[in-house]
């Protein structure tokens, strides 16, 4: 029981490292390139789907800073649906991800141990 509760420390450090990284990557890539919400305020890994809601338009490249009268936009080729399977492979990453660093060793000091 006691070797359980450093695994989760480790486990819960590494998925709030991995939520820090993907909300980056969510916020500075996925968000800037495949969709715009024009009543967005950041963090949109945060809260999915609150991406692109109300009347969507598709097209063929994504322009940030328009007026919130108009609609959202998505990316041709792209679909809400698209969006949360993409974040869902993002959550599943950060999850597995912290279970494999959960189990290494963090120190030279536990290496020594083996």
């Amino acid at each position: 029981m006691g070797s359980l509760i450093p695994l989760a420390i480790k486990f819960l450090v590494s998925l709030l490292v991995m939520t820090v990284v993907c909300t980056e990557v969510w916020d500075n890539v996925v968000n800037e390139r495949l969709y715009d919400c024009t009543d967005a305020v950041g963090f949109d890994y945060l809260r999915p789907g609150d991406w692109v809601h109300g009347q969507i338009k598709t097209v063929p490249q994504v322009i940030h800073g328009r007026s919130m009268s108009e609609p959202d936009t998505i990316l041709k080729g792209w679909t809400v649906r698209r969006l949360w399977l993409l974040w869902a492979v993002f959550v599943m990453t950060s999850v597995v991800l912290s279970a494999a660093l959960a189990v290494m060793p963090w120190s030279r000091k536990a290496n020594s141990h083996v």
